[in-house]
């Protein structure tokens, strides 16, 4: 019970805020992007590597690079994805900045006429940037 003598009305239950104020629902949805994002980088790298293990390929030192820099950006990106759903602001630069990158490469894959693949990376790259300026987001992120 709460001091209002109503169940799960108080703070630290849902709907309500608790001592840092309401978290954005942006923020999470941003979070959850830059979260899937991440997920996506770490499966591609585990493929990567998985191939370079089974098969003989072409060019060995270079799919274990691309295996090692998409392990890499995968990592980075699942630590801002953790800290923009913590709101830290630092966590904003390298979502930017990496959804940035996403919407040339989008854009080339559809113009290479992979638009499968280029649209949703197009469309989640857009979708966070959005959110990482949405009013809620910014006012989550300054909320001290």
């Amino acid at each position: 019970m709460t001091e209002r003598g109503r169940p799960g009305t108080g703070p630290g239950q849902p709907g309500e805020p608790d001592e840092r104020g309401e978290r954005a629902t942006t923020l999470l949805a941003c979070a959850a992007l830059v979260g899937l994002e991440s997920l996506g980088l770490l499966v591609a790298a585990a493929a990567v590597a998985v191939e370079l293990a089974v098969s003989s390929a072409s060019d060995p030192l270079g799919a274990a690079v691309l295996a090692g820099l998409a392990l890499v950006a995968g990592l980075g990106l699942a630590l801002a994805a953790r800290g923009l759903a913590r709101r830290g602001r630092w966590a904003r630069a390298p979502a930017l900045v990496s959804n940035l990158i996403l919407l040339p490469v989008g854009y080339g894959l559809v113009q290479s006429g992979r638009w499968y693949a280029g649209l949703p990376v197009m469309a989640i790259g857009l979708a966070v940037l959005v959110l990482l300026f949405h009013p809620a987001t910014n006012a989550a992120l300054d909320d001290d």
